[in-house]
């Protein structure tokens, strides 16, 4: 297995942020002590307000400690009535005068696994009664009398509310179900396999198998969903020995299992929709520290055991079995991954475990993302540090583009554009835009550090590549970083995959916020129903590429020209001076086709070279139509001010990338002609200064 190098950092760092998040090891025992002292007294009060001998548990995350501020966390309370015996066998009865009635579980090829039926037993006598009187028995399939699973939850005290077999109990201090259940006196032979079963990591120790062994099983009025006897089947809860494993957890199998739930919650339950739930996350966690050695369970491992954990959960999905940790046999997705839902719930796996650890800073319960995030890039915050002013630069960037298209779409008659404004309105999910673009710069800004040393800095080259990679909030222009991270490093190889992935992305609809005018039939094709704006920039859009000055020493040389001039006009540009913030800004197709010769120019493979060189002089000739477009549409007559410095500023750029490519290829006088006319288009603040200056100074290269 791959494992990044920087997992053991970004391990220990989420650890001490769910630490302090409310996860930490004394919280988790002050929530166990309390549920249990709850549960001590809510059996007190329950027995005199009834008058029945009766033994109450809770389960759930609440009782398990297994929770945090922010997780709707279920209570599942169980009312076990001790009068009541339950056999496996008729051979285990016993006479007893505290035993007012007796049920034998019965099961056959027509129940599911982790099911059983319950007949009726003489109370003085281990013989199976057919005719038994009541209004709550049922014949089976074999002509059985059993107990019918309908009824029973009415018979429990203190619930307000009832919903199928449970009940549910409300007061000023929580909401619980209230379940009633039967205790099994042994051990069910369904689950026999388990406690025998040689295991190679011994998890759990047997001291603690022996001890759910004694505890048996409770029996919950739940049939299967699938059954035709729904009615009359009872399911095998071993829910002690459940709650048990998971107070045996150590700090990191706690810490990994909260945030399965935090992964499950963010990216896969999505509007209302249950896909999992926190026991089959439970079920995953059971046969996966099973199944590993200790030692994996640490601290630094933290990312790592949470992969494994969503490894093991999408073989479950692909399968459509997530078999019972106590019954294998019973598999719990049956009823519930039908159809499409597993390819969608496959997929939105596959896509957090290709992130590799990054999608931890879009978690938002606790604030848990942002806060590995703030540990782990610790920067100087003077506001007149470098670092400050591209931020916000950056930010005035994003938080003027979504209204801006809102205002286009408005002006082209866009109809789902309401959709968008509702869906924009999320200010978390334009801070995680915001947050990402941050860390590609501050991945550029790492690079140059490592390098000033005499000996290269490894680990910082390692934590700057990683930090471009958490930098790809939009469709490309992350990753156009990333190449151009690729080129300083002379790593051809991984810039042309890079290149070859965004290139196929920008065959998709795209929306490219560096166009003149968005046209009305990109917009209507994106699909903005159920997307937060993070979804819908991620498929959809390609933002301008921004290098700030935290970036120049890590872009190519042509867009160092770039970053020393203005893009506003003459006027508003010498108000500025007291004020200059070095940018550069580019089209992303136009940036890729720039970084596609490159590297095919040093490559040595001129046809290629050629091709991305025609491309960027079709994207330049596309931006003049558009802009020729702008200045004759009447609905747009009243932009043509804004349009023509923004075309003037996006056409010189893109013909002097253009020369310098021409240059390179040594068509010396081509690029001079280039130069020219981008400086008839713009005479002031034009980096084409740069490139005429270093041609006229420079030696004409021999042939």
């Amino acid at each position: 297995m791959n494992i990044p190098e920087y997992y053991e950092d970004m391990s220990l760092r989420l650890m001490e942020t769910l630490d302090s998040s409310g996860l930490s090891e004394h919280l988790r025992c002050q929530r166990i002590n309390t549920w249990l002292q709850i549960e001590d007294l809510d059996r007190i009060v329950f027995q005199s307000h009834s008058g029945m001998d009766i033994k109450v548990c809770y389960f759930g995350s609440q009782a398990e400690g297994t929770t945090t501020d922010g997780i709707l966390s279920d209570i599942d309370k169980v009312v076990c009535l001790k009068s009541v015996m339950v056999l496996e066998d008729l051979q285990s009865w016993e006479a007893s005068l505290d035993t007012i009635e007796t049920f034998l579980m019965v099961a056959d090829e027509s129940t599911p696994p982790g099911h059983v039926k319950l007949q009726f037993v003489q109370r003085d006598a281990p013989i199976i009664v057919n005719n038994y009187q009541d209004d709550q028995v049922r014949l089976d399939s074999k002509h059985r009398s059993v107990l019918g699973n309908t009824k029973l939850a009415r018979t429990i005290p203190l619930a307000n509310e009832y919903h199928g077999p449970a009940s549910r109990l409300i007061n000023k201090l929580f909401t619980a179900d209230v379940v009633p259940g039967l205790h099994t006196r042994y051990c069910p032979y369904q689950a026999f396999h388990w406690f025998s079963r040689s295991r190679a990591f011994n998890w759990p120790p047997r001291q603690i198998i022996d001890v759910i062994k004694e505890t048996a099983a409770l029996l919950v009025p739940v049939g299967h969903k699938l059954s035709p006897e729904q009615h009359l089947e009872w399911r095998l809860s071993f829910s002690f020995g459940e709650k048990l494993l998971t107070w045996k957890f150590n700090s990191t199998q706690y810490k990994c299992y909260v945030m399965l739930k935090f992964i499950k919650n963010t990216f896969i339950n999505l509007n209302g929709n249950e896909y999992l739930t926190s026991y089959h996350l439970k079920t995953c966690m059971f046969y996966l520290i099973e199944n590993t050695p200790t030692s994996l369970w640490r601290p630094h491992n933290m990312l790592l055991c949470i992969d494994l954990c969503l490894k093991l959960l999408l073989s479950w999905i692909e399968c459509k079995n997530c078999p019972n940790y106590f019954i294998p046999e019973e598999n719990m997705f049956l009823g519930r991954i039908l159809g499409s839902v597993q390819g969608h719930i496959a997929g939105i796996v596959q896509g957090l475990l290709m992130q590799k650890g990054r999608y931890i800073t879009r978690i938002h319960y606790q604030n848990i993302g942002e806060n590995v995030l703030r540990m782990f890039m610790s920067l100087p915050m003077e506001l007149d540090h470098p670092h400050v002013i591209a931020f916000r630069t950056t930010f005035s960037f994003l938080a003027n583009m979504l209204d801006t298209l809102c205002v286009i779409a408005t002006v082209n008659n866009i109809s789902n554009v309401n959709v968008f404004k509702s869906s924009h309105r999320s200010s978390q999910d334009v801070v995680h835009i915001i947050r990402s673009l941050f860390c590609s710069s501050l991945g550029n800004h790492l690079v140059p550090q490592s390098l000033e040393q005499k000996i290269p800095n490894k680990k910082k080259i390692i934590i700057a590549h990683e930090l471009l990679l958490w930098g790809s909030s939009d469709v490309v222009s992350g990753n156009l970083k990333l190449a151009a991270f690729y080129l300083s490093q002379s790593n051809l190889d991984a810039m042309e995959m890079v290149l070859n992935h965004v290139d196929a992305k920008l065959t998709h609809i795209v929306v490219d916020i560096g166009a003149l005018v968005l046209d009305e039939s990109t917009l209507s094709q994106i699909p903005m129903d159920d997307l937060s704006v993070v979804n819908l920039v991620q498929h959809s859009f390609a933002f301008i590429v921004y290098y700030g000055p935290m970036d120049i020493h890590i872009i190519p040389k042509v867009l160092i020209f770039e970053m020393f001039r203005s893009t506003a006009s003459a006027p508003i540009a010498e108000a500025l001076v007291t004020h200059w913030i070095p940018i550069a800004d580019l089209r992303p197709s136009l940036y890729l086709y720039f970084l596609q010769y490159q590297c095919f120019h040093l490559q040595g493979r001129v046809a290629r070279s050629s091709v991305a060189l025609n491309n960027m002089i079709w994207i330049y000739k596309q931006e003049l139509d558009r802009f020729m477009n702008c200045t004759t549409d009447d609905v747009l007559k009243p932009y043509w001010t804004q349009s023509r410095l923004l075309y003037s500023s996006k056409a010189t750029t893109a013909l002097n990338l253009i020369a310098y490519c021409l240059i390179q290829d040594r068509r010396l006088m081509d690029g001079f002609k280039v130069l020219c006319k981008s400086m008839t288009l713009k005479n002031q603040h034009n980096a084409a200064k740069w490139q005429i200056a270093t041609f006229i100074t420079c030696k004409r290269p021999s042939k």
